[in-house]
């Protein structure tokens, strides 16, 4: 079990909940109601605990002679109102996991991190006494705390509400999740896998191809919003994944293998979201910092103006994006970006001019180069290859690959 001042991280994710959006106060939700009862009573049969249960399951559509009732979702208003109070009258894991489903529907992120927050502190803090209660007579059977942590993993309720929350809002492209990114990659490798004749492409290929936003466009809203804001989504996922960790982790030390709880599924998909925020947040020249072994009085004597707060390393200078370059279509978008400034800033330099002429020849072949450059120089290219020179050229690009190559 890790062990770790929890303070300065109850402290740091408090001060920015205050900043996102409006929540209950943290440190009156920790405290022992009373001294007899310091999780309070049990609220299970309470009119409003049951209204927040009855309001989270939704309705099934119903008729009623000719007149059809239509279905309707779980009313996450409903439901938070119930928890909001709810919270300040009992210490109860179901209380808290409704409040973080509700506001994780109604807020995003933010909400969700402060539920497993509370949830883990309960875990840590009030174990004994914790609601819903231990089985007394059944030798402290845990299986009631145990089926509500299950609620974390149900790929019908909290993942699929998870993968839905908002990574990034862009008001020029749109808001996106990681369920959009799952959707893009799929398309991306359904596209790349089929070979669609002409009939294909006729029969509405094109169409759901654009109702399914790609990858490049996920990646522009990234790009769209500030830095810090992606930062501060990274450290979202980030503690939430902590929490879920360390309620996972207590859990197993106070109950036998037996009645232990896998929180794999949530922890693997915030897992997943953790890594592709810092991947854009690395596109944007922002790196993580790997943890070191050094003293802490001389990792706090560092002052490299790269290091940031929060273990992220900056771009060196303002403006400046070190995105990692990984494949050719990379090099060729950074030589486009080049492109771009010397355009807008220095219009006379030849240098786009001498670019656009290289980004045109990256798909080519050596001989290929050769031919465009320097036309001369094949027939001796051909003399000492023996016929080299045409067999490359059959070999060379389809025209439709040199014509993407000319896009650029």
């Amino acid at each position: 079990m890790k062990s770790a001042d929890h303070s300065s991280i109850y402290k740091t994710a408090h001060q920015r909940d205050r900043q996102k959006m409006e929540l209950p106060d943290f440190d009156s939700l920790i405290q022992p109601l009373s001294d007899d009862e310091p999780c309070g009573p049990d609220l299970e049969y309470d009119a409003v605990f049951g209204e927040m249960e009855r309001a989270s399951q939704g309705t099934s559509e119903q008729q009623y002679g000719d007149t059809i009732v239509e279905a309707e979702g779980a009313n996450w208003k409903e439901v938070k109102k119930c928890a909001d109070d709810l919270l300040t009258r009992t210490r109860d894991m179901r209380v808290a996991v409704y409040w973080g489903r509700a506001t994780l529907n109604l807020e995003g992120l933010d909400g969700f991190e402060f539920s497993m927050r509370l949830l883990r502190h309960y875990v840590e803090s009030f174990w004994p006494t914790l609601h819903p209660e231990l089985d007394a007579e059944d030798n402290d059977d845990p299986t009631y705390r145990t089926n509500t942590l299950i609620m974390l993993c149900d790929e019908g309720g909290l993942l699929k509400e998870l993968g839905n929350a908002p990574l990034v809002a862009s008001r020029a492209v749109g808001r996106f999740s990681m369920a959009d990114v799952h959707r893009a990659e799929h398309a991306a490798e359904h596209s790349s896998s089929s070979k669609p004749d002409e009939e294909s492409w006729d029969t509405g290929g094109t169409e759901e191809k654009s109702s399914v936003p790609g990858l490049d466009t996920i990646e522009a809203a990234f790009t769209d919003v500030e830095i810090e804001t992606i930062q501060a989504t990274e450290e979202l996922v980030s503690q939430t994944l902590e929490h879920v960790t360390e309620i996972e982790s207590n859990v197993t030390t106070n109950v036998s293998l037996n009645f232990a709880v896998s929180l794999a599924p949530v922890r693997n998909l915030l897992k997943e979201m953790q890594e592709f925020v810092n991947r854009q947040l690395e596109r944007r020249g922002v790196f993580a910092v790997a943890e070191s072994d050094e003293p802490a009085e001389q990792a706090a004597g560092d002052e490299s103006p790269g290091v940031q707060q929060g273990g992220t390393v900056a771009a060196p200078a303002a403006g400046m994006q070190l995105g990692r370059i990984n494949t050719r279509q990379d090099a060729i978008k950074a030589l486009d970006a080049v492109c771009d400034f010397y355009e807008s800033n220095e219009p006379s330099s030849p240098l786009p001019l001498l670019i656009r002429r290289a980004q045109r020849l990256a798909s080519k072949s050596f001989l290929d180069i050769l031919r465009d450059l320097a036309p001369d120089a094949v027939s001796q290219a051909e003399l000492l290859g023996g016929g080299i020179a045409a067999s490359s050229s059959e070999s060379s690009p389809a025209p439709q690959e040199e014509e993407a190559s000319d896009g650029w």
